[in-house]
């Protein structure tokens, strides 16, 4: 154990959170806070960005994770986050630090979809829409919905 934060470079630059109207140029290192857990996060895996898929039945699958809780909810959207469906949790791991598969089918129209995932944790907490709030230099809490384009046709 430690009684301060170590000196690392990554520790020391990559891993503190500082607000929004702070520049990296201008970061005061020793006064940023330390990142010392992940926030929650889901992503699609299936399809994949960009895919070309065919108009119907389409099955959107991912994970979720929530660092120390467990997952509740999983929900997918088809139209860029307008409407949502709860996807079917298809592995609730017994630790609350493991990863959640998830599934859902949708009927996808032909034509472009921004497919959207966000999750929520056993203590109601949902994962945010932007990364603005929780966002640092290295990216590391960038855990905003996950959001990816099919074609449908």
């Amino acid at each position: 154990m430690r009684d301060r934060p170590s000196d690392a470079p990554i520790q020391a630059k990559d891993y503190k959170l500082f607000p929004a109207s702070v520049a990296k140029e201008d970061a005061n290192w020793d006064r940023g806070l330390t990142i010392e857990e992940m926030p929650l996060n889901a992503a699609i895996c299936a399809p994949v960005d960009g895919a070309h898929i065919g108009a119907g039945a389409c099955e959107i699958a991912g994970y979720a994770v929530a660092f120390g809780r467990a997952v509740s909810r999983v929900e997918v959207s088809v139209n860029d986050g307008t409407d949502w469906l709860q996807a079917e949790l298809t592995s609730q791991p017994d630790s609350p630090w493991s990863w959640t598969q998830w599934h859902v089918t949708v009927d996808l129209s032909p034509g472009l979809h921004v497919l959207v995932v966000r999750a929520v944790d056993g203590a109601g907490q949902m994962q945010p829409e932007r990364p603005e709030a929780i966002w640092n230099f290295a990216g590391y809490l960038s855990t905003a919905w996950h959001r990816i384009t099919v074609t449908a046709g």
